[in-house]
């Protein structure tokens, strides 16, 4: 991804689907999980949607006010990722209120269970960049 830009747009909808994807005017880089567990407000995918292409997926759920969407730095957001790298029980992407910062948040389990350890966990804020930088 840095090889490609300075700024990844992320999405975030109520249906569970997250996007994450690196443009320029040559290419267009890009993965999409799809529906992953939501926390918080939830929503049902709108079944005309199902064969669109992720981008106009994406594009449709902000629309209708069932998604959000940030831009962050790719350095930042490729630091976050690093933490995968500890084998993270699960993970937690976030868009706060008003669109301020993309929150990140892995979490352990104490081994052997499904409880969480509280004792250790990774979160971090990413800066949102202004729409005209990058």
């Amino acid at each position: 991804m840095k090889h490609v830009g300075d700024a990844v747009n992320v999405s975030i909808s109520k249906y569970g689907d997250l996007r994450v994807q690196v443009s320029t005017t040559l290419i267009s880089l890009g993965a999409e999980f799809r529906k992953l567990l939501v926390i918080g407000e939830q929503a049902n995918a709108p079944a005309e949607d199902q064969n669109l292409s992720a981008q106009t997926r994406s594009s449709r759920s902000i629309l209708r006010g069932d998604a959000q969407s940030v831009q962050v730095s790719v350095k930042h957001f490729a630091k976050s990722l690093q933490c995968h790298l500890a084998k993270p029980d699960c993970a937690f992407y976030g868009i706060a209120p008003q669109g301020s910062c993309l929150t990140v948040i892995f979490q352990f389990f104490v081994p052997g269970t499904h409880q969480t350890d509280k004792s250790i966990s990774y979160h971090c804020r990413l800066p949102v960049l202004d729409p005209g930088t990058g």
